[in-house]
């Protein structure tokens, strides 16, 4: 892959990671919570690749910024069910708070220069 924005290729890599994770979810859950989510992370790169190429990309950052705020949700809740260990979760947690301040961080940065 060629070089790329450092939020993207940390989004794409935490794809990679909870993917893995929502396979092994049990099965009740598998098709509906585990689905939602991987279905959510589709969106979010979308919304960020799209912010990558757009000249308007608040909109894109902002509505990414929120699907980020469900996949919190919907990733607690995957926790909660016991489809996912504590531990992965304070993993993924930890990650989608820095990958949150990425977006947020571009965000600004957007903002300023308008």
């Amino acid at each position: 892959m060629a070089q790329e924005l450092k939020v993207i290729q940390d989004f794409y890599d935490f794809m990679l990671w909870i993917i893995h994770h929502t396979e092994k979810f049990p099965r009740h859950h598998r098709y509906s919570l585990g689905l939602a989510i991987e279905n959510r992370l589709q969106k979010i790169l979308d919304l960020l690749l799209r912010a990558k190429f757009s000249p308007n990309k608040a909109g894109f950052l902002n509505d990414a910024n929120m699907e980020l705020e469900v996949l919190r949700f919907q990733v607690r809740l995957a926790k909660d069910l016991k489809a996912m260990p504590i531990k992965s979760h304070g993993h993924a947690a930890t990650v989608m708070h820095g990958i949150g301040a990425q977006i947020g961080g571009w965000l600004s940065s957007k903002v300023v220069k308008s």
